[in-house]
């Protein structure tokens, strides 16, 4: 796939500081099926949780929940990571500080 092909754009700052954004319909679409797939235990949790509300089950049903999110969390940006065009901010900030130095010097 070409990077430009690719449906998510990941502004990389340094190695635990990017964000991901959907490019285009394919990236959209893609990512409100990730969305929609957490509907479902959220969803699950919200109705069961709500008839365990005051029981000690409740407390299992809610670290159940909060596995279930961090699993998806971490498949879901590990999944966007693998189908996204990676542009490194510092190396552009970088290239455009060494530009603007050489343009300064040219102009003296």
């Amino acid at each position: 796939m070409r990077e430009q092909d690719k449906p998510f754009v990941m502004y990389r700052r340094g190695r635990w500081n990017f964000t991901i954004m959907p490019r285009g319909r394919a990236g959209w679409t893609q990512f409100g099926v990730w969305m929609a797939v957490f509907a479902v235990p959220t969803i699950a949790f919200a109705i069961y949780g709500e008839s365990l509300e005051g029981r000690p089950e409740f407390w299992a049903a809610l670290a159940l929940y909060l596995a279930a999110t961090l699993v998806w969390s971490f498949a879901s940006i590990r999944w966007m990571k693998a189908r996204a065009e990676v542009i490194d901010v510092e190396k552009l900030l970088r290239q455009q500080r060494e530009a603007e130095r050489k343009q300064r010097r040219g102009g003296r």
